[in-house]
C-alpha cells in the first residue's frame, strides 16, 4: 500500500457546491497536455489566494460542503488540487464524474455526513485502511468507504487491471462481449431502464447498488479537449504491452470510437491547433472517424447521423453526454483517465448501478413555453444536488409532445442537479427519428411497472412559465413574471453563488450550445427576430449546433432573419459557452445564455454575469435590450 496513512494540514474550507469551473477555469483546459501545468490556475476565479496558501504547506488538506466538484468531467480539476499539494478532500457529498476521476488518479477523497466539525490549521491524519481520521492528534472520527475504493486510493489508482485487462485481450484469454440487443436476460424484480440496459450488457440482472466490475461499452467519443491528453496517455500506459507482443498499438474498436473537434473551432491557439493535428493523425493510423472542425458539437453530431442508438452504453469525455439519454440511452461522462482504459479495452470499470428518480410529465406546454423551461422549472425544485448520482427517468403521457429537439435540451441539463446522466422512455417520437437513420442494431427499452425508484415526480407541462436562471448556479430560477421580485431577492444575498443583480439591462446574449443550438430552437427564436433588430448596446451572437442545422437553416432563409436583425453568426462550436472564444464577455458583462451553465467566470471575466433561458426569451432579450417574456413578442 502506497498512502494508507496521509497526513496533512487544512489549508482552505469551502461551501456547498463548489464546481470544477470554480477549481480550475474552462479557458486553460487545452493549453497544455502536462497535468502539472494547470496547478497555477487552481481556484483562479474563485479563491485566487489558493495557490500561495497551499505552497506553504507540502500535504494540504481541502474541507468542503456538499457536491464538491460538480459540473463537467474534466479531470484536470483533480491535477490542479495535486499540482497544489492536496493529499485529500474531505466533504459531505461529490457528483460520480470527479469522484472517479480522483479515484483513477490516487487522489483520496472523504465523504463525512457534517464537515463542520474541523478548522482550518486543524492538523490531520487520515488512515485509509482504517476508515479513521485523527484531529490534532486528540480527537477521532470515523468515516465509511468500501474495502474497493480504500485500496484503489491506497495503491494510487487502476492502471495495473487495466493493463492484465489488455494483456488477456492481446492474447485472446478475454471473453468476447455479448450483444445486449441479442440478450435474454430475465428479471424476477421490477427494474428501471438502465437496471435492464446493464443487465443485457452484463447477463444477469442488476439492480440499484450493485456493483459491475468491467461494464462493456458501445460507444466512446472524444472532443479535442481530452482527446489529446488521452492519446498520449495512450501511448504512454500501454505501447510497451503491444511490443511486448509484436502487436501495433490499437484501440478496442475504432468503429465505436469518434473524435469530434467542437469546443473551440476554428481554433484559438497554436496549443488547440496541435491538439486537433494530433487527433487527426491518431484516427488516421487507428482508422477512427475523426469529423471535420466546424462539423458540429459531439453531443449533436452523432445523435444526427445516426450512431447513437436505444439501448447503448456510451462514454463520452464531457459531463454533458447525458444528451444522448434522450435515445432510450445510458449516456454518461467520463474523465481522461476512465476514457483511456476505455480506448484500451472497451471497458468502464467498477460502475455501480445508480438510483432512479422518475419524473412523469404529462400535458402540454403553453405558447411560448419550451423545453428549456421546463428543465430549469425541475433544477430550480431539486436543485443542483438534487438528484446526485442518480439517473434521472423521464415517460408519462405528455412525452408524446415533446419532439426530440426538446427532449435532448432536457437530457443535457440533468448532469446540472448532480443526475449521473437522463433517460427516456422508447415511443413512437423516436422510433420514428431513428428509421433510415440508426447505424447500428439496438434493442428499445421500457421501465417495469413494479420498478423500485427513489423518488418520484409528476410535472404537468401545461403548467410551466417561461423560467430565467439567475448568476451563478443553473438552480437560482425564477419565472419570468417574478423577475424583478427576484433581482430583489438577489440584492439580500451575501453568497456567492447567488449573484446582486441590480439590473435586467443585458450587454450580451447568446444562442447556440449543445442545448439549444438544434434546428427547433433557431425557427422558434427566429419568430421573435424576423422584423426587428437587436438591441443597439446588445452583441448578440448565434451558433447552430452542427453544420446540417447551420446548412438547413441557411437553405431555408432563417439564418438571414438573424443577420438582418444584426446578430452575428458564426460557424457550428461550442462558442461562448465554453468561455474560450467567439463571444468571451468581459467585467461587467451581463449575458443571456441558452447554455446550460452560468458559474463565475464559465463565459469569460469572473466580474460577468451569465443568465440561463430558453432560446425564445434569449432572443426576446436580445430585441428588448433587457430580459424579458417572450410572450409579449409571440401574440
Amino acid at each position: 500500500m502506497k498512502n494508507k496513512l496521509i497526513s496533512g494540514k487544512i489549508t482552505s474550507i469551502f461551501p456547498d457546491d463548489i464546481n470544477t469551473d470554480d477549481i480550475i477555469p474552462a479557458w486553460t483546459l487545452q493549453e497544455s497536455t502536462d497535468r502539472g501545468f494547470f496547478a497555477k490556475y487552481a481556484f483562479d476565479n474563485y479563491d485566487p489566494e489558493f495557490v500561495k496558501r497551499s505552497a506553504k504547506s507540502k500535504a494540504n488538506i481541502v474541507v468542503a460542503g456538499k457536491n464538491f466538484a460538480c459540473g463537467s468531467s474534466r479531470e484536470q480539476a483533480v491535477y490542479a488540487l495535486q499540482g497544489n499539494n492536496v493529499v485529500a478532500v474531505i466533504a459531505e457529498t461529490y457528483p460520480d464524474i470527479f469522484y472517479r476521476n480522483a479515484l483513477n488518479n490516487g487522489l483520496v477523497l472523504i465523504v463525512l455526513p457534517d464537515t463542520s466539525v474541523f478548522n482550518l490549521g486543524d492538523d490531520l491524519q487520515i488512515d485509509i485502511l482504517k476508515g479513521e481520521i485523527i484531529v490534532n492528534n486528540n480527537k477521532k472520527i470515523k468515516f465509511e468507504m468500501n474495502d474497493d475504493e480504500k485500496k484503489i486510493f491506497a495503491q494510487g489508482g487502476v492502471v495495473g487491471r487495466v493493463r492484465s485487462d489488455l494483456e488477456d485481450r492481446l492474447t485472446g484469454r478475454f471473453k468476447k462481449v455479448r450483444s445486449y440487443y441479442k440478450a435474454k436476460v430475465i428479471s424476477k424484480k421490477g427494474q428501471t431502464i438502465v437496471e435492464k440496459i446493464v443487465s443485457d450488457h452484463i447477463g444477469r440482472p442488476v439492480y440499484a447498488g450493485d456493483k459491475v466490475e468491467r461494464l462493456p461499452i458501445d460507444i466512446l467519443f472524444f472532443n479535442e479537449v481530452i482527446a489529446p491528453p488521452a492519446i498520449k496517455e495512450f501511448q504512454e500506459f500501454f505501447t510497451d504491452i503491444f511490443k511486448k507482443h509484436n502487436k501495433k498499438a490499437e484501440v478496442f474498436d475504432p468503429k465505436k470510437i469518434f473524435f469530434i473537434p467542437d469546443h473551440t473551432v476554428p481554433s484559438s491557439s497554436v496549443a488547440v491547433s496541435e491538439g486537433i493535428d494530433l487527433m487527426e493523425r491518431f484516427a488516421q493510423e487507428q482508422g477512427i472517424k475523426c469529423y471535420k472542425e466546424g462539423d458540429g458539437i459531439e453531443h449533436v453530431v452523432l445523435i444526427e447521423d445516426g450512431y447513437i442508438c436505444p439501448g447503448q452504453i456510451v462514454l463520452g469525455t464531457d459531463s454533458h453526454t447525458d444528451t444522448n439519454g434522450a435515445l432510450n440511452t445510458l449516456a454518461f461522462g467520463v474523465g481522461t483517465t476512465d476514457a483511456t482504459y476505455a480506448m484500451a479495452v472497451g471497458f468502464l470499470y467498477d460502475f455501480v448501478v445508480p438510483e432512479t428518480i422518475r419524473i412523469n410529465l404529462k400535458g402540454k406546454f403553453q405558447k411560448g413555453v419550451y423545453s428549456k423551461d421546463l428543465i430549469l422549472h425541475i433544477i430550480g425544485k431539486l436543485g443542483v444536488d438534487g438528484a446526485v448520482k442518480k439517473v434521472v427517468e423521464f415517460g408519462g403521457t405528455g412525452l408524446k409532445n415533446l419532439s426530440m429537439d426538446a427532449r435532448t435540451t432536457i437530457a443535457n441539463m440533468c448532469v446540472e442537479m448532480g443526475a449521473r446522466t437522463a433517460i427516456f422512455d422508447y415511443d413512437n417520437t423516436l422510433e420514428e427519428y431513428l428509421k433510415d437513420r440508426a447505424q447500428f442494431e439496438y434493442r428499445s427499452y421500457q421501465p417495469d411497472k413494479d420498478a423500485k425508484y427513489a423518488k418520484i415526480m409528476e410535472v404537468n407541462l401545461s403548467k410551466i412559465e417561461p423560467c430565467v436562471a439567475f448568476p451563478h448556479k443553473p438552480s437560482n430560477v425564477s419565472v419570468v413574471t417574478k423577475l424583478r421580485q427576484y433581482m430583489k431577492k438577489t440584492q439580500r444575498s451575501d453568497s456567492a453563488d447567488l449573484a446582486k443583480v441590480n439590473t435586467l439591462k443585458i450587454t450580451d446574449a447568446f444562442l447556440g450550445a449543445c442545448t439549444n443550438g438544434r434546428y427547433e430552437d433557431f425557427v422558434e427564436a427566429a419568430k421573435i427576430v424576423k422584423g426587428r433588430k437587436v438591441a443597439d448596446h446588445v452583441n448578440f451572437v448565434v451558433i447552430p449546433a452542427s453544420r446540417k442545422v447551420y446548412n438547413r437553416l441557411l437553405r431555408e432563409g432563417i439564418l438571414e432573419i438573424f443577420a438582418e436583425a444584426g446578430a452575428n453568426i458564426e460557424s457550428s462550436n461550442c462558442g461562448p459557452c465554453f468561455g474560450k472564444h467567439m463571444g468571451v464577455v468581459g467585467k461587467g458583462a451581463q449575458m443571456i445564455s441558452s447554455s446550460n451553465r452560468n458559474y463565475i467566470g464559465r463565459m469569460g471575466s469572473k466580474d460577468a454575469k451569465i443568465f440561463l433561458a430558453s432560446p425564445v426569451t434569449v432572443a426576446a432579450s436580445a430585441v428588448a435590450g433587457e430580459i424579458t417574456d417572450p410572450r409579449k413578442y409571440l401574440r
